[in-house]
């Protein structure tokens, strides 16, 4: 009595990798999907933000055009004043005042907005008193 082991072997590696051949290629297909899937959901994504960068663009633009004509009718509105009251103080008959020149300038820069500066705020007593932390402000 023989017993030949290599024929035995070789059949059970030919179906085990013959089984999993569709399995991996179905692997493969769901792995590309899902990834074609994420590629399409970031393309949405981005045009999104892109949507919503352009309104607030506008939005910016909208609010600055604005900010400037109120600059612009302050500005008139003060130089208006100004004459104003020399018209009363010639009428009355004293000599009439030059106007200052601040009110030129904003006449000859039209599209220069008003500027607000931010304050600060003052430091508490506690944060002076304290050394050892540094209490710079950038």
């Amino acid at each position: 009595m023989t017993v030949i082991y290599t024929a035995q072997s070789e059949v059970p590696q030919s179906k085990s990798r013959g089984a999993l051949l569709p399995l991996l290629i179905v692997l493969f297909l769901i792995s590309y999907g899902i990834l074609t899937l994420l590629v399409v959901e970031q393309g949405h994504t981005i045009e999104a933000q892109r949507s919503l960068l352009r309104e607030m663009l506008k939005d910016s633009s909208q609010l600055a055009r604005l900010k400037d004509k109120l600059a612009r009718e302050v500005a008139l509105d003060s130089h208006d004043k100004a004459a104003q009251t020399a018209q009363k103080e010639a009428v009355a008959g004293t000599s009439p005042t030059i106007a200052p020149k601040a009110p030129n300038k904003d006449v000859k820069r039209p599209g220069k907005s008003a500027r607000i500066k931010k304050e600060s705020p003052e430091k508490p007593a506690a944060d002076l008193q304290d050394v050892r932390r540094s209490t710079q402000v950038i």
